[in-house]
């Protein structure tokens, strides 16, 4: 271990010997995406015995393609709670090849895995042939109640929840679209979006879902599909599909989320969330789009940032709408900002510090010496070419009853004016006979403001050098009155 010496009592060391085991540590991984488990094949019998045989107690209800119960299946000492979805009886017979939506989650899932997305442990079959699949549990239900079932949950999930829900479904489609082969959803929706235990959202039923290129053969031949509402209106043929049908779906759903309605309403005008949403959007009315069931955030470029991104979503032309990468990156900078009170309400403190001092130094009440060279300055040091003369009230002198104002050097960098003072008379500086108190002697001396060399401009040519005094008086007026009691000192004398 070396040493950089710098002086007698500070030394900077090359090799930290205290850290080397710190340093020689491997970098945190990062989230293995690999299955950590093996799948099951559960035999009927255990699945009977773990849903009480498929009662109505352990009803949890009705997917796409079936019926899902909540089971207590045994492993090893201990047991877990999980989900056994079983079809329809009119996909019982359907074979492996026809693609049932059984069958076809069952092969998705098992090439996949995510922790946002709602993972399959195993699956079975029915005495009659029916397939059944068993997924992880989510105790906490699906996104839909917690936003249209206010009986359910105890309490309507805030902005911050929401947001954190909207970017975890966002982390989900995104690692299906980047998988290999990619796998477009086709029916994301909020009833698909399931709670956790620890109220994280997952995404989960498979059913609909394509695994593969768009411009394979089974994608090609696979008539469209998908949900009401949800579903991209430009998706009308199979060659129609693409990861931005997702896009479109996620659009409505961060709507959902945002506003709190639902894809459809026929309770109002217009029932569409899209055709509401949008002019919202184009005309910047954000704060008509939030659930008023929730509070508005503190800062307004939250909700903007999320109006205007579902709105770029939902677009009718896919090519114009966003990734799913970019959805992430987008939503990931609002929970950030959601997630950061503290700094929040620090640049929010001064921003109103730094907007109170430019109202206070534009609109309070100064003195005329102060204000001179606050503009001065601003004149000349930030421009440093345009030279201003500056003139304010320092003193009077009473001629005539009228009052002369002198004019004070300007602290202008570009140009300055000089106060000169001229005795009236050069010959007698005595005051003469007879002067009352509108006269002024010889001894009163007048203010001449003398131009200097500017240092950007050269020489200051002016043939107006009239000075205004704050009362709108003249310097030429008070010049006249000069004159005036000269020649009456004249005739006097």
């Amino acid at each position: 271990m070396g040493f950089l010496s710098c002086n007698a009592e500070t030394a900077i060391a090359t090799c930290d010997s205290y850290n080397w085991e710190h340093l020689k540590k491997k970098k945190k991984k990062k989230c293995e995406l690999t299955r950590p488990f093996e799948l099951r094949e559960f035999s009927y019998a255990d699945l009977h015995a773990a849903t009480n045989g498929f009662s109505q107690e352990n009803l949890l209800g009705k997917g796409s393609h079936g019926f899902v119960y909540r089971a207590t299946l045994p492993q090893g000492r201990r047991s877990f709670v999980a989900a056994v979805k079983i079809t329809k009886q009119s996909e019982a017979f359907a074979s492996f090849s026809a693609g049932s939506p059984a069958e076809n989650e069952i092969e998705l899932l098992s090439r996949v895995y995510h922790p946002r997305l709602v993972n399959l442990l195993g699956y079975g079959f029915h005495l009659d042939q029916k397939k059944l699949l068993v997924v992880e549990f989510m105790p906490n239900g699906s996104l839909y109640e917690l936003l249209h079932c206010p009986k359910r949950p105890p309490r309507i999930p805030g902005l911050y929840l929401r947001v954190r829900f909207a970017l975890q479904v966002a982390k989900a489609v995104h690692f299906c679209h980047v998988s290999n082969p990619p796998v477009i959803h086709r029916d994301i929706k909020s009833s698909n979006v399931l709670i956790d235990a620890k109220f994280n959202a997952r995404l989960g039923d498979f059913g609909l879902a394509l695994m593969g290129h768009v411009e394979d053969v089974a994608a090609k031949c696979t008539p469209p599909a998908g949900t009401l509402g949800y579903l991209d209106p430009g998706y009308l043929a199979p060659g129609d599909l693409s990861t931005k049908s997702d896009v479109f779906s996620f659009g409505i759903l961060l709507m959902e989320i945002i506003s709190g309605r639902n894809a459809i309403d026929m309770n109002y005008s217009p029932p569409s969330v899209v055709d509401w949403v949008v002019p919202l959007v184009k005309s910047g009315n954000y704060a008509e789009i939030l659930d008023p069931r929730i509070d508005t955030p503190e800062d307004d470029g939250i909700l903007r940032h999320l109006a205007v991104l579902s709105a770029q979503c939902v677009r009718k032309t896919a090519a114009k709408r966003p990734t799913m990468a970019e959805v992430v990156d987008s939503l990931t900078a609002v929970y950030k900002r959601l997630n950061s009170p503290i700094w929040n309400t620090i640049r929010r403190r001064v921003d109103c510090v730094r907007d109170s001092t430019r109202v206070a130094a534009r609109y309070e009440p100064l003195d005329d010496s102060m204000e001179a060279v606050k503009i001065s300055r601003a004149g000349s040091r930030r421009t440093r070419k345009v030279s201003s003369i500056t003139t304010v009230e320092a003193g009077s002198n009473l001629i005539g009853g009228k009052s002369i104002h002198h004019a004070v050097k300007a602290k202008s960098i570009g140009s300055f004016a000089e106060i000169g003072y001229e005795p009236l008379d050069p010959i007698s500086n005595q005051v003469g006979p007879g002067m009352g108190p509108r006269s002024v002697g010889f001894g009163t001396k007048m203010p001449t403001v003398r131009l200097s060399k500017s240092r950007s401009m050269g020489m200051m040519n002016s043939t107006d050098t009239r000075v205004k005094n704050p009362n709108g008086n003249e310097l030429e007026e008070s010049k006249l009155l000069v004159d005036q009691v000269r020649g009456t000192l004249k005739e006097n004398s």
